[in-house]
């Protein structure tokens, strides 16, 4: 029998497989292929489902910012990437931010919301990065990450709403804020 210890240490082995998902994708550079990628590149439907439970089982004007904040650092980073901006260690800070979001969405933070929120929108800057350069040499560009945005954001609605269904019985999963 595998004790657990040496469980994780095997799953912790394979996150760097999951997280190089970019290079050579064959589906081409449409709208279809950029709106399937978020479903199909287990990373970042990892990094969206973490991020969209963080933002629903921390709630209130925090939740909103990182449901606001994520989409729109992923197209700024998006358009980086078309534009040819060269960033050193994207692949690390994709693989970095699976564990970082993970580990928030179990364990939001009480106190942090402007860090958390600002944290959610590096990783999805870096995210959104990969994207646009991935698709800069490709036909059709703009609309594949039209469709990374658009499928972007329905993972994160989805996965938020099921955060916001579950964090009443989390008890301190939800930060105390003003009203």
């Amino acid at each position: 029998m595998i004790s657990r210890s040496r469980f994780a240490a095997g799953a912790a082995l394979l996150l760097p497989a999951l997280a190089q998902a970019h290079p050579g994708h064959g589906a081409g550079m449409s709208f279809a292929a950029g709106a399937s990628h978020p479903l199909a590149g287990l990373d970042h439907l990892m990094a969206l489902a973490a991020t969209g439970l963080l933002a629903g089982r921390l709630g209130g004007r925090a939740g909103i910012a990182v449901m606001v904040g994520f989409p729109v650092l992923l197209a700024l980073g998006a358009i980086s990437g078309l534009l040819g901006v060269e960033i050193a260690s994207t692949e690390s800070a994709i693989q970095v931010s699976l564990v970082v979001l993970g580990l928030l969405a179990l364990m939001p933070p009480r106190r942090l919301p402007v860090a958390t929120t600002t944290l959610t929108a590096v990783f999805a800057w870096f995210h959104g990065h990969a994207h646009g350069a991935e698709a800069a040499a490709g036909s059709a560009p703009v609309a594949y990450v039209v469709g990374v945005l658009v499928s972007s954001v329905a993972v994160l609605v989805a996965s938020a709403s099921l955060g916001a269904r579950f964090a009443p019985h989390a008890g301190e999963a939800r930060i105390d804020q003003p009203r």
